[in-house]
């Protein structure tokens, strides 16, 4: 369901970030394959959003 990488992330504008977060936690109520994508999508989405650090 889910198949994104850091590099896809890193061109993802904070907007973005966040509506995927939210797509991704949507998928942790679908399908068992789906949780464990999930799952690792919104840790990626995280590490990404502490990577750029807090908004001015």
């Amino acid at each position: 369901m889910f198949k994104m990488t850091k590099d896809d992330l890193a061109k993802k504008t904070d907007a973005q970030l966040a509506a995927l977060f939210q797509e991704a936690s949507k998928g942790l109520i679908a399908t068992k394959p789906e949780i464990a994508s999930a799952q690792s999508l919104r840790t990626m989405i995280r590490a990404e959003i502490a990577k750029r650090g807090p908004t001015p």
